[in-house]
C-alpha cells in the first residue's frame, strides 16, 4: 500500500513538474509535426525577449529562435529609413510603429534610445503619459453615446489650453467652437467639460476600457498594458478627460489606436510574426488576421476621422503640414491627433502623434512617439510627415 502511494505521489510530482516547464517556455504549436494546423497560435503565451531584426532572406526579417525560424511582417526598407532618421537626428527616447489597420500587420516596429540603440524595447512598456491622445476616447464617447455630433457647438472661455476649475462652469463670455475644430485644435476646457458634465466617471471608463486600456493585448511578444485610471471628483474628471489624467499609453496601443478608427471601429489583432519554420525548413505556423473588438460603430469611426483631419488641416499639426507640403496633402489625406506632456519615466517631454492615411481608403496607421530632455526638440509630427512622404512616395510625385 505504503509502495502503491508513493508510486502516486511521484506521478503527481512528475505532472506537477511537466507543466511548470510547458508555462515556462513557450513552444510553437504543433512543433515537430508536418500536419500542424498553420491558424493556430504560435506560443502558449507571449514571448518575454525581444525581437532581433538582423537578417533578410528573400526580403524579409528572420531570426532563428532555438529550434525555429520565426519570419517577420516588417517592411524592411521602411524599418531602415526609420532607424537611419532616429540615429541621425539622436532624439534621447523615441518608437515609431507602423500597420496595416485592416489585418493587424505590423510593417515598422522601431525604436531608440542614446544609451543603447540597438535594442531598448521602448515599445513594449506603457509609462508614458497618454497626453492629449486620450481626447479620442473621450470624443468617442460623445460621439458614441450621441451626447454631440462631429459639428456640434461647443463652449469655452478664457485660454483654451489652460484648464481650470472655474472653467467648467458656464458663463455670458463664453467662446463657440466647432467640435472637430476642438479636437483638432486640442482644447482643454472643451474636452474637461464633456469629461466632467456630459460622460460621467463610469462612462469614461467604459469606454476607456472598449479602447484597450488597463488590459493586456494579445500579441506575440510580452506588452505591458495601458493604464487608466478615471477619478469621481469633478476637476479630477475634467483633467482625465483632457488628457491630464492617471492614463498611460503603450506605443503599439497608441498605433492600435488609430487603427481600428481607420477600420471603421474594428480592433485588430496586431502580429510581428508572419510565419514559423522547424529545422526541415516546414512551415508549422502562419499567421491569420483576427478581430479583437469592435469599440465604436463605423459612423462613430468616421466621424472621429473627420474631426482628426482638423489636426492637420488647421490644428496642432498644421504648421507641419501647411502650407509646405500642400502638394503632398493634395495627394493623400492624413488625420492624426497630437499629445504634448511632461513625464517622469523617463524624465523628459513626451510628444505624440497618432494618425493615419490616405483617409478614403487607409494603407497605413502609425504612432510616433519622441521623449526629448535639455534641449533636445525632436518632433514626432515632423517624423511622421518624412515617413509618410517616403511610404506614399509612388503617389506624391
Amino acid at each position: 500500500m505504503k509502495q502503491k502511494k508513493r508510486t502516486l505521489l511521484d506521478k503527481i510530482k512528475y505532472l506537477f513538474f511537466f507543466l511548470i516547464v510547458l508555462l515556462a517556455y513557450p513552444c510553437p504549436v504543433g512543433a515537430g509535426s508536418e500536419t500542424a494546423p498553420h491558424n493556430s497560435k504560435p506560443f502558449l503565451r507571449p514571448l518575454t525577449t525581444l525581437p532581433r531584426f538582423e537578417k533578410i532572406v528573400a526580403g524579409k526579417y528572420v531570426e532563428d529562435y532555438q529550434s525555429w525560424r520565426f519570419i517577420y511582417t516588417l517592411d524592411p526598407a521602411l524599418q531602415i529609413w526609420v532607424w537611419d532618421y532616429l540615429r541621425t537626428h539622436r532624439p534621447p527616447y523615441a518608437s515609431f510603429i507602423a500597420l496595416e489597420p485592416q489585418n493587424g500587420r505590423i510593417l515598422v516596429l522601431a525604436d531608440y534610445a542614446q544609451e543603447n540603440p540597438s535594442y531598448p524595447g521602448i515599445w513594449q512598456k506603457a509609462s508614458y503619459p497618454a497626453a492629449s491622445i486620450f481626447k479620442i476616447v473621450t470624443a468617442a464617447g460623445a460621439l458614441e453615446k450621441g451626447i454631440l455630433a462631429y459639428n456640434s457647438t461647443v463652449f469655452f472661455r478664457g485660454n483654451q489650453y489652460l484648464l481650470t476649475p472655474q472653467k467648467l462652469q458656464e458663463n455670458k463670455r463664453e467662446r463657440r467652437i466647432n467640435f472637430a475644430e476642438a479636437l483638432g485644435k486640442s482644447n482643454n476646457v472643451v474636452f474637461g467639460r464633456i469629461a466632467s458634465k456630459l460622460l460621467g466617471a463610469q462612462s469614461l471608463r467604459n469606454f476607456s476600457a472598449a479602447f484597450g486600456f488597463n488590459q493586456t493585448l494579445p500579441f506575440d511578444y510580452s506588452l505591458e498594458p495601458s493604464k487608466a485610471r478615471i477619478p469621481e471628483e469633478t476637476y479630477e474628471l475634467a483633467r482625465c478627460g483632457a488628457g491630464f489624467g492617471e492614463v498611460t499609453l503603450n506605443p503599439l496601443h497608441a498605433a492600435l489606436i488609430a487603427g481600428l478608427i481607420a477600420n471603421q471601429g474594428v480592433l485588430m489583432r496586431p502580429y510581428l510574426i508572419a510565419a514559423i519554420h522547424n529545422q526541415q525548413q516546414q512551415k508549422i505556423y502562419e499567421a491569420k488576421p483576427a478581430i479583437i473588438d469592435q469599440p465604436i460603430s463605423s459612423k462613430t469611426a468616421a466621424d472621429l476621422t473627420r474631426m482628426m483631419i482638423r489636426t492637420v488641416e488647421d490644428g496642432t499639426a498644421a504648421k507641419v503640414f501647411q502650407p509646405t507640403e500642400k502638394k503632398f496633402l493634395k495627394n493623400v489625406t492624413i488625420c492624426g491627433k497630437t499629445g504634448h506632456l511632461s513625464g517622469q519615466n523617463p524624465p523628459g517631454l513626451y510628444d505624440w502623434f497618432i494618425g493615419f492615411a490616405p483617409v478614403e481608403n487607409p494603407r497605413i496607421a502609425f504612432s510616433v512617439l519622441t521623449i526629448n530632455q535639455n534641449g533636445h526638440k525632436v518632433k514626432g509630427t515632423i517624423l511622421a510627415r518624412e515617413f509618410l512622404k517616403e511610404f506614399f512616395r509612388d503617389v506624391s510625385n
